[in-house]
């Protein structure tokens, strides 16, 4: 039986940024076995710019094991590498979400939440000569 994964992710190379759709219940180690794999994608490293569409989750997580999850994965993982994220949104739970990440990731990640595609992924795109 084949599982899919409820975080999944493809580059979109002409645009040069990762686009990033999470489904269903998403829980910490959902999170965690996702950005395992993903933070050794040498593709991923590479471009550093993420579109994230939180549309279709239900957060299954704290914001402390959100930060916990920052600190003790992704930030060791990037070793001082900077990064860009187009959050969006369609719902408070996830508005909320995206905003702690935002406050946990300020040491690495310049981001900003939409509750639009299309302008997340123009911001995105722009902020390449930023």
């Amino acid at each position: 039986m084949k599982t899919t994964m409820p975080i999944q992710y493809t580059i979109d190379t002409e645009c040069g940024v990762i686009e990033e759709t999470w489904n269903g219940s998403i829980t910490i180690r959902d999170l965690s076995e996702y950005w395992s794999r993903y933070l050794s994608d040498p593709d991923v490293l590479g471009l550093r710019r993420t579109v994230v569409d939180l549309r279709e989750a239900d957060i299954a997580f704290t914001g402390a094991q959100l930060e916990m999850l920052v600190q003790s994965m992704v930030i060791p993982a990037l070793n001082g590498m900077a990064w860009t994220t187009a959050i969006v949104v369609s719902e408070p739970v996830q508005f909320g979400v995206g905003r702690q990440y935002q406050v946990f990731a300020q040491r690495y990640s310049r981001d900003s939440i939409f509750d639009d595609m299309g302008k997340a992924k123009a911001w995105l795109i722009e902020q390449r000569d930023h």
